[in-house]
């Protein structure tokens, strides 16, 4: 009688999955978690995030905004770099001003760059933003003035501006000013 010759490839599979079955799982390197305390958020957006210490002169890399309160000779007060104020719907547009998401964007004033923006999720009305160097899109944008500031409402959440977004502007506001008013009083076509 004839013997049935099993092809190679399945017997190396076979002899694979027999030696697999005999070896345990590594264990997990044994580590101690970072005390709570040394932890640091990873966006200035944090609220928890301390504003009153700088990082030591030269601990940031090249080319990196300046801390939000810190500057080059060490703590400086946190309005003399940014822009802070109330945003608020004209009343015509109250209705169209519900779960949105809120973008606050500082352009320079002679060519319109992009040096900042702040996005705001779950935004009631009125309400008060601040938008600083720490906010800057690209490292080492500089938050200088004259700015124009835009305040969009995107019915998608999308940061690029759509038909029916609620948007209103500041021109010409100087780095510094705290209390800046941006009325939402166009729909965008």
């Amino acid at each position: 009688m004839p013997t049935a010759r099993v092809p190679l490839p399945a017997v190396a599979l076979a002899a694979a999955l027999c030696a697999c079955r005999s070896e345990r799982p590594a264990p997990p390197p044994e580590t101690e978690p970072a005390p709570a305390a040394t932890l640091r958020p990873l966006t200035s957006r944090d609220s928890s995030a301390p504003s009153d210490t700088a990082a030591p002169k030269g601990s940031l890399p090249p080319g990196h905004p300046p801390l939000e309160g810190a500057g080059p000779a060490g703590p400086v007060a946190a309005d003399a770099e940014s822009v802070a104020g109330t945003i608020a719907v004209v009343p015509a547009l109250r209705e169209r001003a519900s779960s949105s998401v809120l973008f606050v964007i500082a352009r320079s004033g002679p060519d319109r760059q992009i040096v900042a923006v702040r996005r705001e999720d779950g935004v009631k009305f009125p309400f008060a933003f601040r938008i600083s160097g720490a906010d800057a899109m690209i490292a080492g944008t500089r938050f200088k003035g004259p700015l124009e500031i835009t305040a969009r409402l995107s019915k998608s959440g999308d940061a690029v501006a759509a038909k029916g977004d609620l948007e209103g502007v500041a021109k010409d506001v100087a780095v510094g000013a705290q209390d800046l008013k941006i009325s939402l009083d166009r729909v965008r076509e």
